[in-house]
């Protein structure tokens, strides 16, 4: 590892001086004779690869006429080569069950795609063609930024970036990280091809890109692989970067976005050094300390002791060039100015004392468990590998970060709050609704930052699994996984929104929410202090069909964390006190909720298509009934579903079986069956009708969802119904190609099929500008109708099984995820081992299949439809940023 000196020439040096190449432990890196850097990692933990091109240009790069063309890119690379047509791409890696994206930051664009290592070279080829070969055909490139507008508009429609976009814009002055990666709808309107084609010779050339690859591979073998795809790739001219940079701020910055919302946000932004700054790893450990997890003092200080604020997060925003540290809020408007002034009094505090050993070190072993976590993917792998030999320039930075979180002092924490947390330093912004603005002004801000601011200072299916069901009951599943020294636990009871009505909507919920606020001989911070002490993480929950909680740890704790993972499972406290915290955090969700428009839109549609069942009520229930919730209805739901007789808890991971096994029977074998039934369920009448629903927002998008009656788990239509969704779905599929590609009706439309303990829904979902609206309904029917009346091709049927087969291999990677499927597939009656015969069962698919569900379940003559956008524009105010001098 790079923090390590060796004295004498190693046979690795002695290949760097010959080749060129750096080999060790972890990964090899090698950079061609064209000046493309190469690095790649062994891990045959999973039969998965992760094939990443990192181009060293981003938003920070452009000019200001230029603004948002590097995220163009993301959108146009994979939109049709000389040799592949529009959409080809998207379907060769859907059709192997591969997943391929891109996303754009300030300092890097970056092209991702996962697939099963065996079709690696696919994978290879086509990130190899995409970037040396791109057409962009002006016709697509018309079609892509229409619906980079859509997105534009889209995130207009979202307060939270919106309050990251002018906190950024206010804080810098001068460095471009104060415009939007995106751009805007000024600079988008003006790109034409020509402009694009510049760009690409000048940014996208071997000597400005990083080619990673981590997973099931041989590392020469793949370079040779790699050797051949970029032998053409011509070097190009070099690159000079000059970046403005961007003066130091001498000035408190206020600024507050009026917007048709429900629940105000605030931000704070200090400006800190850049990434590879020496004080990073203190300003990293300073985040934990502010605001990581719920023992964090800002979590205590603003949820616990007085609930001034519903979320509040801290975390450093580190990049190639001086960065921000970034705390924000949600809360109500009348605790706005308290909330500010308690987190400034806290970092007081913390620049004045510093933190405790024991807050210190909790962080250090979250920062270094969470390293271990991100290992658990190929993609996780592979990320880390590109941002740190892109933005260091050293692949092996990991260590050396760890060494550095690892020696680190309760005053280097100190130091770095007193240096960068600062009045002067900062800027605050706050969206906030028209009924904030005289509660919320610039003044109030500015007020409470002065008054207490700081003074200046997929796993391999040999693994071995085993079932046994214990004396009062509980079904014991334990998969030993010894790839990486991580474990997760997932119990679940048949429960949840299914079993509610009118007056119990939610509370399954609320809680199972309140498993982890404190137990019968923890307090709720005690209990979150232990979980935090062994960087665990632990939590209840409650969907459509179950109840129950999960944990994840690192093996060497499994006593420790197995302990505190029943002491949350069997003995809740269910706190007076913390309940009414809760119900008032639920309902300011639950109001927050009507502010993200897709989800809002899902709603609505899901209370139209059911009329009966309850699955048509949300699952965190309405303002009406979690306001009666008491005590004694939690402790009743408890001992009705929470019964060992109906328990299914899997252990996957670093673990020994035998051990794991009696660990259970100590813990919860004491635990009494039940005799209790579960309630009677409703049965949802197939709808007959069209039934249309929908809400008036003043926004910038309009958002459609269509549903159609589903399927229950485990019935042999849901097979096909899977396959015809994928059909319809993805970037290869029908929706995405004929209706963003084809006609730029959205920037996000997707097909879904939910399947639940009952039938469940097949769905569309669509947000589209306001005056495309019609065209977008009418262009989903009408594939719907296709699909519904003729076969799928071949082509199709195969791309469609290749792609869901090889994503639900790639998504059983992480231990968590192998533990929740196989608790919920015994659960639901299809055994533990499904996941070895669900790929099977997709395989199976046929043509006529897909035709025959198609024509079953898509009835054009009755299903529900929602739709929530404006009924005529809007124009959002925006006040004025102001700088003023902090004392």
């Amino acid at each position: 590892m790079s923090s390590l000196k060796t004295l004498a020439i190693s046979i690795a040096a002695i290949l760097l001086l010959i080749t060129g190449t750096s080999a060790n432990a972890g990964a090899l890196r090698t950079r061609l004779a064209n000046g493309l850097t190469v690095v790649i990692e062994e891990n045959p933990s999973a039969p998965v690869v992760s094939i990443q091109m990192w181009v060293k240009v981003g938003g920070a790069d452009e000019a200001d006429k230029e603004a948002g063309l590097s995220h163009v890119f993301e959108h146009m690379l994979f939109k049709g080569t000389a040799t592949r047509a529009v959409g080809r791409i998207a379907n060769e890696i859907e059709a192997v069950g591969g997943d391929i994206n891109a996303y754009t930051s300030f300092d890097n664009t970056v092209y991702h795609l996962v697939v099963p290592s065996r079709s690696f070279s696919t994978g290879l080829n086509i990130i190899a063609d995409a970037t040396q070969h791109s057409t962009f055909d002006s016709k697509e490139l018309q079609k892509e930024l229409e619906v980079i507008l859509e997105e534009i508009r889209m995130n207009e429609d979202d307060p939270s970036r919106n309050l990251y976009k002018t906190l950024l814009r206010t804080a810098y002055k001068t460095h471009p990280y104060g415009r939007p990666v995106i751009g805007s709808e000024a600079t988008v309107k003006t790109f034409k091809r020509k402009t694009i084609l510049a760009f690409f010779k000048k940014w996208y050339v071997p000597s400005n890109m990083t080619l990673v690859i981590a997973g099931d591979v041989n590392a020469k073998a793949a370079l040779k692989a790699v050797k051949k795809e970029f032998k053409n790739f011509v070097k190009g001219a070099d690159l000079h970067k000059a970046r403005p940079v961007e003066p130091q701020q001498t000035g408190l910055r206020t600024v507050i976005t009026v917007k048709e919302i429900k629940e105000p946000r605030i931000g704070l932004a200090f400006h800190i050094p850049a990434e590879k700054h020496r004080d990073t790893f203190a300003i990293d450990a300073l985040a934990g300390v502010l605001g990581g997890g719920e023992s964090s003092r800002l979590h205590k200080r603003l949820r616990l002791d007085k609930p001034v604020v519903h979320s509040v997060s801290a975390y450093p925003m580190s990049m190639k060039d001086s960065g921000l540290f970034l705390i924000t809020a949600t809360l109500n408007p009348e605790n706005a100015q308290e909330a500010v002034e308690a987190t400034m009094d806290e970092i007081r505090k913390l620049a004045t004392s510093g933190p405790s050993h024991e807050e210190l070190d909790k962080v250090k072993l979250n920062i270094e468990s969470d390293f271990i976590y991100s290992y658990e993917t190929m993609d996780g792998i592979a990320s880390q590998l590109g941002y740190y030999e892109t933005i260091i320039g050293d692949m092996n930075y990991k260590e050396a970060y760890l060494n550095g979180i690892r020696r680190l002092t309760p005053d280097d924490i100190k130091a770095v709050a007193a240096a960068y947390l600062t009045g002067k330093n900062l800027t605050v912004s706050a969206v906030i609704p028209e009924t904030a603005k005289d509660v919320i002004t610039q003044k109030a801000l500015a007020d409470a930052v002065v008054i207490k601011t700081a003074p200046q200072q997929a796993a391999h299916s040999s693994e071995r699994v085993s079932k046994v069901r214990l004396e009062n009951g509980i079904t014991l599943i334990v998969k030993e996984v010894h790839a990486n020294p991580t474990v997760a636990v997932y119990a679940a009871f048949p429960a949840g929104l299914r079993y509610e009505n009118a007056q119990t909507n939610g509370l399954g919920t609320f809680t199972a929410a309140m498993l982890t606020r404190g137990t019968a001989s923890r307090s709720r911070l005690e209990f979150a202090r232990s979980v935090e002490e062994i960087a665990a993480g632990m939590d209840g929950f409650s969907g459509w069909n179950s109840t129950g909680g999960s944990a994840k740890f690192l093996s060497r704790y499994f006593d420790k964390a197995m302990t505190l993972y029943a002491d949350m499972l069997l003995n809740p406290a269910f706190s007076e006190e913390e309940a009414a915290k809760l119900k008032e955090e639920t309902l300011a969700a639950i109001k927050r909720q009507e502010d993200y428009l897709p989800g809002h839109t899902f709603k609505l549609l899901y209370k139209e298509l059911y009329k009966r069942h309850p699955y048509g009520m949300p699952a965190i229930g309405t303002p009406e009934t979690v306001s009666t919730f008491t005590r004694e209805d939690m402790v009743n739901h408890y001992k009705t579903y929470f019964v060992p007789d109906r328990m299914v808890i899997t252990i996957a991971g670093d673990v020994d079986t035998a051990y794991a096994t009696e660990k259970v029977r100590e813990l919860f074998g004491k635990l009494n069956a039940s005799s209790n039934r579960l309630p009677t369920q409703i049965v949802e009448p197939r709808q007959t009708e069209i039934r249309a629903t929908g809400a008036i927002k003043q926004k910038e998008q309009t958002h459609i969802g269509i549903g159609f009656s589903g399927v229950a788990i485990g019935d042999a239509d849901s097979y096909p119904l899977k396959v015809m969704t994928e059909v319809l779905s993805g970037q290869g599929g029908r929706l995405f190609v004929n209706l963003r590609d084809m006609n730029a009706l959205a920037y996000s439309i997707s097909a879904f099929s939910k399947e639940a303990a009952d039938p469940g829904i097949f769905g569309v979902y669509i947000g589209t500008a306001p005056d495309k609206k019609t065209a977008a309904i009418d262009g989903i029917m009408k594939e719907l109708k296709d699909i519904s009346t003729e076969k799928v091709t071949d082509e199709e049927l195969k791309r469609a099984k290749g792609s869901i087969i090889g994503s639900y291999q790639i998504g059983l990677q992480e231990v968590s995820n192998q533990a929740a499927t196989m608790t919920n597939d015994e659960l639901y009656g299809l055994g533990y081992g499904f996941e070895l015969e669900y790929p099977k069962k997709i395989d199976a698919v046929t043509t006529d299949d897909v035709l025959r569900v198609a024509q079953k379940y898509l009835t054009l003559d009755a299903y529900a439809i929602s739709i929530v956008g404006p009924n005529e524009a809007d124009e959002a105010k925006e006040g004025p940023a102001q700088e003023q001098s902090a004392k």
